[in-house]
């Protein structure tokens, strides 16, 4: 079993059925949530419960390539991590919206409109959070103190977004009385008045366990696909993990938008990628580094990082940009938006045939790029020099 999962096609089925097992699960702990969260407010439900359940398969594989890495890999496997998480960021910044700009287009509205002030405070949060992240991670050695930084981080967003909010009332409970459940996780969730607490936290430690059963997959798969095709896996992560792992946020913001909720289908993409590339990231990081004692030798994997966390900067920056400027998103913006994606997944590919010595049509304009950072005296030896000054001591 274990030689056909380590092959490209292996790994791919394997990616594929863990990413319907995900799909279906995050369907569960949404619905435990939901129930467990009903008398917090929206702003603070939003921020933690359902930036939780958005985000849970990107923190979970972040935490198997950690334990699952050997030590001698632990740098390569750490990189991947921070692949599947970037990546797993652009993908909800332009393919997510891209759907949503369908739905809503599809039902006869003329456009989407975007808050301005949310794309602003978040947008401005995510690039400042992959900032830092491109900054200490080209560091030669990576401790549980830069976990503790990425954490930190988000912590500061989430105060700033809740002070930031306005005071109003929260909306009545929902009514959880109807026995009309088509699904069977809510008729067992909600099967008698009685017990409906107990019986949502019991759905919730279930779904998770299925999750991390089905995240431990996807790393394998990861693992197998790079493994089969000589390539590193921070490649491999940056486009395929970062799909699967998106599939709850890409649900949940095509059901908001069949709603009618076009603005939130957006809005709450940023805040959930600045979960992920910090909290999701970071919080496992710290913690397995801090309780193993280790740190993570990150000289070899640090120059492939910086090459492919640079072009993500610069993707993110642009699509930010194209959200705060735009009046409404129609057509036109769904061209833009997979035109730049494309152009981040063929500079993927082209990364990784370049690093394995290959010779294909795409090697060419990222291999110069990539030759651009590590020139001499560079921008990729200015940023491992500053993270080194910076986190030297730590």
């Amino acid at each position: 079993m274990d030689v056909i999962f380590h092959t490209w096609y292996g790994g791919l089925i394997l990616m594929v059925v863990c990413s319907y097992i995900i799909a279906k699960s995050c369907d569960a702990f949404e619905s435990a949530t939901d129930y467990l969260g009903r008398n917090l407010s929206e702003g603070v439900k939003g921020a933690t419960l359902n930036a939780i359940g958005s985000s849970m398969p990107e923190l979970l594989t972040t935490v198997f390539f950690l334990i699952l890495a050997v030590q001698e890999n632990l740098g390569r496997d750490f990189a991947a991590s921070i692949g599947g998480n970037a990546g797993s960021a652009i993908f909800n910044s332009i393919i997510i919206p891209m759907l949503v700009i369908w739905v809503v287009l599809a039902v006869g509205i003329t456009g989407v409109k975007v808050s301005k002030k949310v794309i602003l405070r978040d947008g401005l949060f995510l690039i400042g959070a992959e900032i830092l992240m491109l900054i200490l991670l080209s560091s030669h050695y990576i401790t549980h103190w830069h976990g503790w930084i990425f954490t930190g981080f988000y912590v500061i967003y989430l105060a700033y977004t809740l002070l930031s909010m306005k005071n109003g009332r929260n909306e009545a409970p929902e009514d959880y009385n109807d026995d009309a459940f088509d699904a069977w996780f809510k008729k067992y969730q909600f099967r008698c008045k009685q017990g409906i607490t107990q019986r949502s936290w019991i759905l919730l430690l279930c779904s998770t366990l299925i999750m991390a059963a089905a995240c431990a997959g996807i790393v394998e798969g990861c693992k197998g696909i790079a493994e089969a095709l000589k390539i590193h896996p921070l490649f491999v992560a940056l486009i395929l993990v970062a799909a699967v792992s998106s599939v709850p946020d890409t649900i949940i913001s095509i059901k908001d938008a069949k709603k009618g909720n076009y603005d939130d289908a957006l809005s709450n993409v940023l805040g959930s990628n600045i979960f992920d590339i910090t909290i999701s990231m970071g919080l496992p990081l710290a913690l397995f580094l801090l309780f193993t004692g280790q740190k993570i030798d990150f000289i070899k994997a640090g120059p492939t990082f910086i090459d492919v966390q640079v072009m993500l900067l610069l993707v993110t920056i642009v699509t930010i940009g194209i959200y705060y400027f735009s009046e409404e998103m129609h057509l036109p913006h769904v061209y833009v938006l997979g035109f730049l994606y494309s152009v981040f997944i063929f500079y993927a590919i082209g990364a990784a045939d370049y690093l394995n010595g290959g010779n294909s049509f795409l090697t060419k304009p990222s291999g110069a790029f990539i030759e651009f950072l590590r020139q001499p005296g560079g921008i990729s030896q200015f940023l491992q020099n500053t993270a080194n000054n910076l986190t030297g001591s730590w």
